[in-house]
């Protein structure tokens, strides 16, 4: 079972290095295999399809990031502060794992009707993720009275709009600076 595992593992981690390189359409499972160092028809016994790969492939990167983005963030920050700090574990999570992570994301031309859906119902699961967060902002008048929905999209987005530059060119500086600076861009605007 141990060794079964094993082999599950080390496809997913072959899947993020080929998808990350090539894209979801030039990624070829004859190439995840090899880089496992499992045949082709063992990839197909642990998964049914490349969309099914990638989909388990995003969701290990999702936990992982999940998990990574949530340590010592604690109940008693205010929502500046928790904010903050999701934004420089967020670039700091992103700036380790760059060379595993699809930078293509981005790039949905092309992609079928069923991943992108999926696709979109993952970011949704993260807008509903950070909604609670602004809501608690605002009841203990932390937050001006604003959809929190929104303040959830224009979070991510904000995120989105950095991290890519931040992993293809590593501009922008030091995590917790370029996490200071979009802080305060959020909470202050960019006017004088």
């Amino acid at each position: 079972m141990q060794q079964e595992r094993g082999k599950r593992e080390r496809i997913l981690e072959a899947a993020q290095t080929v998808f990350a390189r090539k894209g979801y359409y030039q990624a070829k499972i004859e190439e995840i295999a090899e880089l496992a160092g499992v045949g082709k028809g063992t990839v197909y016994e642990y998964f049914v399809s490349k969309e099914e790969l990638y989909k388990e492939m995003f969701k290990v990167i999702l936990n992982r990031y999940t998990e990574y983005v949530m340590v010592e963030a604690t109940p008693e920050m205010t929502t500046k502060e928790w904010i903050r700090h999701l934004l420089e574990m967020h670039l700091r999570y992103m700036l380790e794992n760059r060379q595993h992570m699809p930078t293509n994301f981005g790039d949905l031309g092309g992609m079928d009707t069923e991943i992108l859906g999926w696709m979109y119902d993952m970011r949704k699961r993260s807008v509903n993720r950070l909604v609670p967060v602004f809501q608690k902002g605002i009841d203990r008048g932390e937050l001006k009275g604003m959809d929190p929905e929104l303040g959830a999209n224009l979070l991510i987005g904000m995120m989105r709009g950095v991290t890519l530059p931040l992993m293809v060119e590593g501009t922008y500086g030091e995590p917790s600076q370029v996490a200071e600076a979009m802080t305060e861009i959020l909470f202050h605007g960019i006017a004088r």
